[in-house]
């Protein structure tokens, strides 16, 4: 789960609802929005429980807290055969959720997937159109959703982690004719530990070694940059102010090394990405004051990436998903800004250089945890902040 989108920090929250006026929002159960009414960005029609579809967001009203009864959350879209996924989970309890898609603009419920109580999917991938495979997290153990059509999914609970603790796997790659995966573990203490999982089949996971920082860490993202070098990217230390960790694997990810850089302290890493040029990470300034992207060209030396488009006037900025395109790679996440925060996408031609694409009027109130840049240019996260949390996917432009 990418807490970082969701649970925006306290003082963030608090600044935009005294800005704000609480201004009315189409309802939850609209159509999509026409192209003439949306010239960049159309929002999809994603299915909601019937709590959110029959929640009256369109009436202007006050309320100190704002707390939906239900949310609903897309974290992973993945194209598959002559389809899409959108992957993710619903709370309270938290379920695991996935909508599939012919066109992108209608999203329909996967019945068929397993969701038990305390279940949510993290991060998703595709293996050529043979199969997708899911990952995330169970009754407080590692777990794996796989799928060889998109309709019938089959769930594997890793072996549950010792007594008080949880365990979550948060990024998936396909590499070396398998997967590797990686996540966190959360001790009772509520310490989280960086973790590595390598599979064959999807099916039968074992643990990876890998050189781990002192103190606290987690794993957030995973990029393969070339057939013999995977790269992992995370956090070290603190979730919300900690600094950026990286490990890099030459072995299929059956081992990972610790990489240092002295741009790591500007921030942490919460998604990553691989080109033929390099590899970029994504995230959020350490002083929570912006965006933050760094650099490599083989995920061994990093720079701290630069840009306009990662300033927010000293206001709290997070890139939270990064994908690849023909014409290089494209960031999704959120801002605060002087309504109720807003969705962001960003584009980057060299991974060094990044500027964010013009709003859109139905980013208000949204937050994106997903990017899928081809072959469509698709943004997935939740909408409606502060009332509602509802899964949403807009479709870009020329997508």
């Amino acid at each position: 789960m990418k807490d970082s989108w969701r649970s925006r920090s306290a003082a963030a929250l608090v600044a935009a609802w005294l800005v704000a006026a609480c201004a009315p929002v189409a309802p939850t159960g609209s159509p999509p929005a026409s192209p003439a009414a949306s010239a960049r960005w159309i929002a999809a029609r994603v299915d909601q429980p019937a709590a959110i579809e029959a929640a009256p967001t369109d009436a202007p009203g006050f309320c100190s807290p704002c707390h939906p009864v239900i949310g609903t959350y897309i974290d992973s879209l993945v194209p598959f055969r002559s389809r899409f996924l959108a992957l993710g989970y619903d709370e309270p309890p938290a379920h695991a959720a996935a909508w599939s898609s012919a066109d992108a603009m209608a999203w329909h419920r996967v019945t068929s997937l397993p969701a038990p109580d305390g279940s949510s999917i993290s991060a998703a991938v595709a293996t050529g159109g043979a199969s997708i495979l899911a990952v995330g997290g169970s009754g407080g153990a590692g777990a794996v959703w796989h799928s060889d059509d998109g309709a019938a999914w089959t769930l594997t609970s890793l072996p549950a982690p010792p007594a008080g603790a949880t365990e979550l796997m948060t990024a998936v790659a396909a590499a070396g004719g398998g997967y590797v995966a990686g996540g966190y573990d959360e001790s009772a203490t509520a310490q989280k530990t960086a973790t590595f999982w390598r599979s064959v089949d999807g099916v039968t996971w074992v643990r990876a070694t890998a050189q781990l920082p002192a103190g606290a860490s987690e794993v957030t993202g995973v990029a393969v940059a070339n057939p013999a070098s995977l790269v992992a990217v995370g956090i070290s230390g603190d979730d919300r102010r900690g600094s950026a960790a990286v490990w890099r694997s030459t072995d299929g990810g059956s081992s990972w090394q610790s990489i240092s850089s002295p741009t790591f302290a500007a921030g942490r890493m919460l998604a990553a990405a691989a080109s033929a040029a390099g590899v970029v990470a994504v995230g959020e300034r350490q002083d929570q004051a912006g965006a933050a992207a760094w650099f490599s060209s083989d995920g061994s030396a990093w720079v701290s990436s630069s840009g306009t488009g990662l300033d927010n006037v000293g206001l709290q900025m997070v890139m939270t998903a990064v994908a690849v395109d023909g014409s290089g790679f494209v960031a999704a996440g959120w801002r605060t800004d002087a309504g109720n925060g807003s969705a962001v996408v960003w584009r980057s031609t060299d991974g060094r250089t990044w500027i964010h694409l013009p709003q859109d009027v139905s980013f208000s109130g949204a937050g994106l945890a997903s990017v899928l840049a081809s072959p469509r240019l698709l943004v997935g996260g939740t909408m409606g902040w502060p009332d509602t949390h509802a899964a949403q996917v807009w479709v870009g432009p020329g997508g």
